[in-house]
């Protein structure tokens, strides 16, 4: 039996667009490497909209260990770039560390991605 994870993903992302909550942004800042000793390198910043949604959670388990803290588990949908830790989530207009990003499934091919991001 094969499994059709493109489909699967579309389908995720049909149910998450439904739902869409607020406005929910993946963005992602490089700075290249300055031209010499005192001038900074230039930023760019490239952002992705998101079919997502946001849950507010005070506690969860991260390997096998209860984490007492506050912040968002944001779940959204396959993009065309793979986000990376060091990206940004925007959710309505203020900027979010990500501190934990996972695909869904663990293994193969995603269809959809759930990130922990500090309130």
């Amino acid at each position: 039996m094969t499994v059709d994870y493109a489909a699967i993903a579309a389908e995720v992302a049909g149910a998450l667009e439904e739902v869409n909550q607020g406005t929910v942004v993946l963005k992602r800042v490089t700075v290249s490497p300055p031209p010499n000793d005192y001038t900074e390198g230039a930023e760019t910043v490239e952002t992705w909209p998101l079919k997502a949604t946001v849950k507010r959670m005070h506690q969860r388990y991260e390997n096998g260990v209860l984490i007492v803290e506050t912040g968002d588990m944001v779940t959204f949908a396959t993009l065309d770039t793979v986000p990376l830790i060091t990206d940004l989530i925007t959710i309505d207009g203020r900027d979010r560390a990500i501190t934990n990003l996972t695909p869904i499934p663990g293994a193969g091919t995603p269809v959809m991605w759930k990130a922990w991001c500090g309130a």
